[in-house]
């Protein structure tokens, strides 16, 4: 009798993943590992090493377009709209050689181990080209043939935009996000960082304070004693 192969965990989950490179997973396990993969905030995209989309996940099908069955098969700079695939295609122009997503990808499959970096990428939207900055992480899938890779995307505009220059009003202080509306300050870093701000007073503002006050119970007092103001 010929003994039974058995299949480490961490295998099996590379194979049920590299399964879904083709969308047609079955089984009560297969719709649980798409449920995990679709569960997922992040876009994220199953390559191969010239960046041909085997499959995505719900937050990716967002970032393709409204039609994002056609991006499969083709390669992340065409599906995702590149700037600099427009005129030959991803992977052939110049600028590709220095693409951090395409190279990620690369460095990924060579090393066996993730690989992440900050990549700025310049998109064609409909009405105008958008350039956001992304934290890419290319992490390859054991046991996948061809050899594949998990690419998830995360957009750091808003964060490396409050790191570097945040407009505010110069009377009132409030802060102005991208969609032209002003908020509070507090509001601003509430909404884009989840930051609460707690309130104190410095030195200098204490003193001033503390002046007021001493000016404001002075003039109290010469009223309740009939001296005038």
């Amino acid at each position: 009798m010929q003994a039974k192969q058995v299949v480490p965990m961490g295998a099996k989950r590379a194979i049920i993943t590299g399964m879904m490179s083709d969308r047609k997973a079955e089984g009560q396990d297969g719709r649980y590992w798409r449920s995990v993969f679709d569960a997922s905030p992040l876009s994220t995209f199953v390559v191969d090493a010239d960046m041909r989309i085997h499959d995505y996940n719900a937050a990716a099908a967002h970032l393709v377009g409204p039609k994002p069955e056609l991006a499969l098969h083709r390669r992340g700079g065409d599906a995702l709209h590149c700037v600099h695939a427009e005129a030959h295609g991803c992977g052939q122009s110049v600028q590709c050689q220095d693409c951090v997503l395409r190279n990620s990808v690369k460095r990924a499959l060579e090393g066996g181990k993730m690989h992440r970096q900050i990549h700025k990428a310049e998109l064609r939207g409909r009405d105008e080209t958008r350039v956001i900055d992304m934290l890419v992480t290319a992490t390859p899938l054991p046991g996948s043939e061809p050899p594949k890779v998990l690419l998830a995307l995360e957009d750091l505009s808003e964060l490396l935009t409050l790191r570097g220059l945040i407009p505010i009003c110069a009377q009132c202080k409030k802060a102005r996000d991208d969609q032209q509306r002003w908020h509070s300050l507090e509001t601003y870093l509430l909404t884009h960082l989840n930051v609460q701000l707690s309130h104190g007073l410095c030195p200098t503002c204490l003193e001033e304070q503390m002046k007021a006050f001493a000016v404001d119970i002075q003039a109290i007092e010469s009223r309740q004693k009939g001296i005038p103001g």
